[in-house]
């Protein structure tokens, strides 16, 4: 059995909460472009994912909720820990 819809999301959210920390820093101004990170590694995930597994329309609901919630948890947790 396959692990890639999950692994891969988290995996890919805990990245775009990386990245987008150091893009934003500590400028509240820059937090779009953390967005805009988001949704660009979401993006990605639709040429990445099948190589590993079949997805139906369906998965990409999922997909794109585990991507964000490890984005969210991984910036946040960072936002929090360095900047506090």
């Amino acid at each position: 059995m396959s692990y890639a819809k999950t692994l891969i999301p988290l995996l890919m959210g805990f990245l775009a909460g990386v990245i987008s920390f150091l893009i934003t820093q500590d400028v509240r101004t820059r937090d779009p472009f953390g967005i805009i990170v988001l949704v660009f590694l979401i993006y990605a995930q639709k040429f990445l994912i099948p190589k590993f597994e079949k997805i139906e329309a369906k998965d990409w609901v999922a997909i794109s909720f585990l991507t964000f919630a490890g984005w969210y948890i991984v910036w946040v947790f960072l936002l929090n820990l360095l900047l506090s």
